[in-house]
């Protein structure tokens, strides 16, 4: 049987300003944590600094436990210690700090380990470029994954990535704050 697949974000998306960035040099960490491009004990010893958005107070940021942040996927220090070792074979974690209201938090900027072929490559539909290269515009997943996962970013597309239902039960099990959406729909269905 074929898992479920969603994509998830904020638990407090209801604001234009829910996500997040980092502060600086962001190209080095998108290369990193995206890419899967640069060296993992030049990142260890880089100070990672992410600036909240201004929808976020110190009240409601304790109200979520995955902000997105274009550059890596950020994860509360909450999530880590529930569930970060069930996942330490498919996303690798990095201390970092989230300033939220001038004031520093501890969250985990992750990094996503395990690839598989999740994308629907007849299904979804492309752009072609200038120089006559095509790039994904709409993704579509594949409905026939029966590979065990929680999370995964795509094999060829490496910045699209996954979460499964064997995620989702597990944020609902450790009762992890994270919206799911059906990952070909982007209709919330659930809160973990």
């Amino acid at each position: 049987m074929s898992l479920k697949l969603y994509r998830i974000t904020t638990t407090l998306d209801n604001h234009p300003d829910y996500g997040a960035k980092f502060k600086k040099d962001a190209d080095e960490i998108f290369s990193f944590f995206r890419l899967d491009i640069g060296d993992e004990e030049k990142i260890k010893r880089r100070r990672l600094d992410f600036a909240a958005g201004e929808g976020y107070t110190l009240e409601n940021i304790e109200n979520t436990d995955y902000i997105d942040c274009p550059c890596a996927l950020l994860f509360s220090k909450r999530f880590v210690e529930r569930v970060g070792n069930i996942l330490r074979e498919e996303l690798q974690f990095f201390p970092c700090t989230l300033i939220c209201q001038d004031v520093n938090l501890d969250w985990y900027a992750a990094k996503i380990i395990r690839s598989i072929p999740i994308i629907d490559k007849e299904a979804s539909t492309y752009r072609t470029l200038s120089d006559g290269e095509k790039m994904l515009k709409y993704v579509k997943y594949r409905g026939d994954i029966k590979e065990q996962f929680f999370l995964a970013r795509d094999k060829e597309s490496i910045t699209d990535w996954i979460v499964s239902e064997l995620f989702l039960d597990l944020c609902k099990d450790n009762d992890l704050l994270i919206h799911f959406y059906e990952a070909n729909k982007w209709s919330c269905i659930d809160e973990g």
